[in-house]
């Protein structure tokens, strides 16, 4: 690849995550540190990584132990009453969603989406697995916009635009591809897709592997993210050199 690389920052990889969430939810890095919940008001700070809930009536972070409440003015009573002293690590259990969800319908809100998210493991060495790969910059990465085989590694949005590709062939032939969303100044999110006649032969693992390491390289900070369910996910996630480290939850106008 000809790219200007950086040698990765030695910094604490959950202290840039903690930086960042404290933007994203409003709150200060010592409330994702202290153990235990607190509730903000969804103010918009500079810096925030901006998705489509940006703005929304209600979202939770939970962190290490902590929850991070961030609301609506009008919903933070019921919250300081009722979530304040949930149990963070139990917080998604789904009698807490369905009263949460519930609670919202008052507002016209309705729950929208959980994920939890992957941060890599420090001091893992940046082995290389063998695979024939592709790279993709920004500009190359355009070309392959409509193309709905790339669902989960683009995002083709310019809040959090796509800026790095790996992909695996065959010969000529496509197999996969995993792409890198800057999401952020400091941490880009990676997705991934495997062409059906691909799965089973790890590419997955590999060009994730792949892409993480290159993200470290250039001093930014890798993040993975999937759904409670998507244990294919997960494992790609875990064998790729990750572990699990938070998960959130936000609101959208109920239809």
């Amino acid at each position: 690849m000809s790219v200007d690389q950086k040698k990765y920052i030695k910094t604490e990889i959950l202290q840039v995550a903690e930086n960042q969430l404290s933007l994203d939810y409003n709150c200060k890095v010592s409330d994702l540190e202290k153990g235990n919940n607190t509730v903000v008001e969804n103010k918009l700070a500079n810096g925030r990584r901006i998705y489509d809930s940006d703005g929304c009536f209600f979202k939770i972070l939970c962190f290490r132990g902590s929850a991070i409440i961030t609301a609506s003015p009008i919903i933070m009573p019921w919250c300081e009453e009722k979530l304040l002293n949930r149990s963070a690590a139990w917080f998604f259990l789904y009698p807490n969603l369905r009263e949460i969800d519930e609670k919202l319908k008052e507002f016209g809100q309705e729950i929208a989406d959980i994920h939890h998210y992957y941060l890599p493991k420090r001091n893992v060495p940046l082995i290389e697995p063998p695979i024939n790969v592709k790279w993709y910059e920004y500009d190359d990465i355009l070309k392959f916009k409509n193309d709905d085989r790339f669902d989960e590694a683009f995002a083709f949005n310019e809040n959090h635009p796509d800026i790095l590709a790996v992909a695996a062939f065959d010969g000529d032939k496509m197999m996969g591809m995993a792409g890198a969303s800057a999401d952020g100044k400091d941490m880009w999110q990676i997705g991934i897709d495997v062409f059906n006649e691909y799965r089973g032969r790890s590419l997955g693992t590999k060009l994730v592997t792949l892409l993480k390491n290159e993200i470290l390289r250039r001093g930014k900070i890798p993040f993975y993210g999937t759904v409670e369910s998507h244990f294919h996910s997960q494992n790609i996630a875990i064998n790729a050199g990750f572990f699990p480290v938070w998960a959130e939850l936000y609101s959208k106008e109920k239809e």
